[in-house]
């Protein structure tokens, strides 16, 4: 039986933080989508379907709570949506859940627990890492 591939977006602003978690999770066996604004990130989504996704809130073009609503809205509620920022304030947090993130991970991001989250989120079980939405 051949294993589905698993390819994971990557949006965030800064390209050494989006080149390190790119390199990251293909380390770890999985393919990777790496975007370093919104824009670029919603053309991938119309045409490839990430496993799950993993956003930064603060993007040079497109929020990254809207780029969330916008997965959320296209793939419904399955797909998992980690976000990760350094402004943790609490505005950008109780937006999270209203746009249809699962998970947020204040930066830096530890790399053990990113990984763990993603590999939880895509079996289906509950992540101990990171702030549930």
């Amino acid at each position: 039986m051949t294993r589905q591939p698993r390819e994971i977006l990557i949006v965030d602003d800064s390209m050494p933080t989006a080149r390190a978690l790119a390199e990251l999770l293909l380390r770890e066996g999985f393919e990777v989508a790496a975007y370093t604004n919104g824009s670029d990130a919603m053309h991938y989504l119309n045409v490839g379907k990430p496993a799950a996704a993993v956003v930064d809130i603060h993007l040079p073009d497109v929020n990254g709570l809207a780029l969330s609503q916008h997965i959320r809205s296209q793939y419904g509620p399955d797909l998992p949506i980690i976000v990760i920022s350094g402004d943790a304030s609490m505005s950008n947090i109780n937006s999270l859940s209203v746009v249809g993130a699962t998970y947020f991970f204040s930066k830096p991001v530890k790399s053990q627990d990113l990984i763990k989250c993603l590999r939880d989120l895509l079996l289906g079980r509950q992540p101990t890492e990171g702030k549930l939405m």
